[in-house]
């Protein structure tokens, strides 16, 4: 997970947003959470709904504060689904990084993101692209559950696909579509490629060829075909927000 983690922040770094108030929507154990704020963020909020990933995260912050001595408070942890317990414009920027796929409703929790991000406050949304020929969510097919990597299916028509995929997966003009319609500003879309920590059986030596070539890679069309879609939009100002 480092490699991956290190290569998505460092995207955001490199526009420039890794300060303020970070909401981690979907932060299961922590582990971007704390690394918001390992790389530039003032403190980190995460949220997920389910329990057990919060004693998870609560417990890797405890370890952590205390192997490392980093100041307590810098991240939290609140258990919901849309419903989060901050203010009104209470953070200056959210991730979704690999979750809008898999929440019952889509527009109720990027309006509640909207809710809590400041005018002008940014949102960074990552999710499955359908461009990568790859369904590393696998899929659910008569009965069985298919968890590994699934061939060419994020490619067969979206009517079949839907009823078999473990979790959504977008059309890069989908996923920018469904984050302005909550009522989000679109500034970019732009892909994230694979670093391959799960691929096991791909030969060690093609990976790291792969990653040295992967500065080259961002720069070609070839990006168009990455894992994911990454969308960064923010909430509009005073005056212009609807």
């Amino acid at each position: 997970m480092e490699v991956n983690l290190n290569y998505r922040l460092g995207k955001l770094k490199k526009m420039g947003l890794l300060r303020g108030v970070w909401l981690d929507c979907g932060c299961a154990d922590g582990g971007y959470t704390e690394a918001l704020v390992a790389w530039g963020a003032a403190r980190a909020i995460g949220i997920d709904p389910e329990q057990s990933r919060i004693d998870q995260a609560n417990l890797r912050k405890q370890e952590n504060e205390a192997t490392s001595g980093r100041r307590p408070g810098l991240t939290e942890y609140h258990c919901s689904t849309d419903n989060f317990p901050l203010s009104d414009a209470s953070v200056d920027a959210a991730l979704m990084n690999e979750v809008l796929e898999h929440v019952s409703d889509e527009t109720a929790t990027l309006r509640e993101i909207r809710r809590v991000l400041r005018p002008g406050g940014h949102i960074v949304v990552i999710s499955p692209n359908r461009w990568f020929p790859f369904e590393g969510h696998g899929m659910q097919f008569l009965g069985r559950d298919f968890g590994f990597p699934v061939p060419v299916l994020p490619w067969l028509p979206s009517a079949w696909s839907s009823r078999v995929m473990a979790a959504r997966n977008y059309w890069p003009h989908e996923l920018r579509e469904v984050v302005a319609a909550a009522g989000f500003e679109i500034e970019l879309v732009d892909y994230v490629l694979p670093v391959f920590e799960y691929y096991r059986w791909l030969p060690k030596s093609a990976i790291s060829a792969y990653r040295r070539m992967m500065p080259l890679i961002e720069k070609t069309p070839l990006r168009k075909f990455g894992v994911s879609t990454l969308v960064l939009a923010r909430r509009p100002l005073e005056g212009a927000d609807r």
